[in-house]
């Protein structure tokens, strides 16, 4: 395929009706262009594969250096600029089973979890087929929290990650505590437990 030919494609290449776009009740309006496709792949992913018992969700960026309102800055990706996308996966195969794409203020979370944090908005937005069915999520300190433990304990649902301190509901003791080498402190609340280790550095 020569390259004109692929551009002329790609120009004329569209998965909506603009005729038919109606921002004022579209579900996603600035990802009208693509959201035919991004709702038949995510509807695909979790029909094809039901999840093995772990799971976790983390963040990637797509390259993209064109105009965008949302467009992320993140210095430690290898792309740097790009559109941000949530993902929930299989930790085993690292199987893709969930995605939404970050929108900023738009992005598309479920009302009921509206009163928290945003990070555990999109924690509990991607789990909530999963919840109630016994499975264990691994994050990073982006989205753990304690507040966040106790929703998903009482969903039955496990998690395990990093903490960072400064998070609310975080006891000031363990803030506070220095430890030697090898020493660890632990607190538990309920069947949630938060523990710090020092090895070279705090774990």
């Amino acid at each position: 395929m020569s390259h004109r030919r692929f551009c002329l494609l790609q120009r004329y290449l569209h998965f909506s009706d603009n005729a038919a776009f109606d921002p004022q009740n579209h579900k996603c309006p600035k990802l009208v262009k693509v959201w035919p496709v991004l709702k038949h792949l995510n509807e695909k992913f979790s029909e094809t594969v039901t999840p093995e018992r772990d799971v976790t969700i983390d963040e990637s960026l797509m390259l993209f250096k064109g105009r965008l309102g949302w467009k992320q800055f993140i210095p430690l990706k290898r792309a740097r600029f790009g559109v941000k996308c949530f993902m929930l996966c299989e930790s085993i195969s690292g199987y893709v089973w969930s995605i939404i794409i970050y929108t900023g203020k738009d992005t598309i979370l479920k009302p009921e979890y509206s009163k928290l944090c945003f990070s555990s908005q999109i924690v509990l937005t991607m789990m909530e087929p999963l919840l109630h069915k016994g499975y264990c999520l691994t994050i990073d300190n982006y989205y753990s929290s304690p507040e966040l433990a106790d929703k998903l304990v009482s969903c039955r649902t496990d998690t395990c990650g990093t903490l960072n301190l400064k998070r609310k509901e975080v006891p000031k003791e363990m803030q506070k505590k220095k430890l030697k080498k090898g020493e660890i402190i632990a607190f538990q609340r309920g069947k949630v437990t938060v523990m710090k280790w020092m090895d070279k550095k705090k774990v």
